[in-house]
């Protein structure tokens, strides 16, 4: 079932494909001058499509008004619909969700005459399903124009449901999944990117670990998926040397100990060879292996599951500083506090990210030279 529409801070007129308008400009998907951020698959002739969260589309256009054409591919019918942002020449941030079929979204009307910038974020991740851009609709005699480039900070986040922002936006733990309390733009990762004024490319997905997915889920787990653009589809395979990062951070093992202790040479075996693949695909990066705050010896009871993957991640780590690779680190986030509170599902709450991400800035600007 589809939630009921409700557009939670912007009126969206959507419009039927094939509407009444003659005139105005009809701009392909698969433009030039449009900028897209994050792992698109271009696959399909009839428009590139998205599915990992935060990924992110800029337009730059001259006009009055910009209609988006999108269709939503849900995966997970009682989650969807997929969550969106947009902003228009730097204004605040309005939400879209996107409806059901091959609709038209009038995101600006009534804009002054001269160039404008639209920029366009995915909040809800992968299991929500993909979402198709299917083009836009500009004024009669507008024009694209290319959109402005992108930062020179590049960072990529690899994790589980604590960097897509699950339950960021629940009132408390006993909220479950669902479109409207998820968030990519308010997860430690983001914050802490849009900090740092880099581009953040984000490989998250709920539910996944390095060795064993939560709840034994028999599905790939997040290295068997690292390597696509679609990370349903095996067939999408992403092309590792148009994005290149500085850095790229993990977040994983909290799915790993959700229960019980996955052994050591399994989840040591898994996570070392995750971060030899990353290795090679970027030489140059730096790659910070982060010990999750989500991660307590308190539960499961009696397992001591922060200790034991402490141990793991962080030998990892030595063991490659050891043999020469200066560029991989360890970083352990400490455990929520109490007056934090929590997301949905026990998940990070709004003030955990904002704590964590406070921590992680002074500490990747020190790793990366940055200013």
């Amino acid at each position: 079932m589809r939630f009921p529409w409700r557009w939670m801070g912007a009126l969206v007129v959507l419009t039927v494909l094939g509407g009444c308008r003659t005139v105005p400009v009809q701009v392909s998907p698969q433009a030039p001058e449009l900028r897209f951020s994050g792992r698109v698959d271009r696959g399909d002739p009839q428009g590139p499509r998205l599915s990992w969260g935060g990924t992110s589309l800029t337009v730059r256009f001259t006009g009055t008004s910009l209609g988006l054409r999108l269709l939503d591919m849900p995966k997970v019918q009682e989650y969807a619909p997929n969550r969106f942002r947009f902003s228009v020449d730097g204004g605040p941030f309005r939400d879209l969700y996107v409806g059901e079929g091959r609709l038209l979204y009038r995101v600006a009307e009534g804009l002054p005459e001269g160039v404008h910038v639209l920029r366009l974020e995915k909040e809800t991740e992968s299991v929500v399903g993909e979402t198709q851009f299917l083009g836009l609709e500009l004024d009669p005699g507008a024009r694209l124009l290319p959109a402005p480039p992108g930062l020179s900070r590049r960072i990529e986040f690899v994790g589980d449901s604590g960097l897509t922002g699950f339950g960021v936006e629940g009132k408390n733990e006993l909220c479950t999944f669902n479109a409207e309390t998820q968030r990519n733009s308010l997860t430690w990762a983001s914050l802490t990117a849009q900090a740092l004024g880099a581009e953040a490319s984000f490989i998250a997905f709920s539910g996944k670990g390095v060795a064993v997915n939560y709840s034994n889920d028999p599905t790939p787990t997040l290295p068997r998926l690292y390597e696509r653009a679609l990370p349903y589809r095996e067939d999408s395979r992403w092309n590792f040397k148009s994005w290149v990062p500085d850095a790229v951070v993990i977040q994983l093992g909290s799915n790993d100990f959700w229960k019980e202790h996955p052994g050591e040479e399994r989840f040591r075996g898994a996570y070392r060879a995750l971060v030899d693949d990353i290795r090679g695909r970027y030489p140059g990066a730096h790659i910070v292996c982060v010990l999750s705050g989500s991660i307590t010896d308190a539960y499961p009871k009696d397992l001591n599951a922060r200790t034991h993957a402490r141990a793991l991640i962080s030998g990892v780590v030595e063991a490659l500083r050891q043999a020469g690779d200066a560029r991989v680190h360890f970083v352990e986030v400490p455990p929520r506090l109490e007056d934090e509170g929590l997301g949905c599902s026990w998940h990070p709450s709004r003030k955990t990210h904002q704590r964590v991400s406070e921590q992680m800035i002074p500490l990747l600007r020190e790793v990366l030279g940055w200013k």
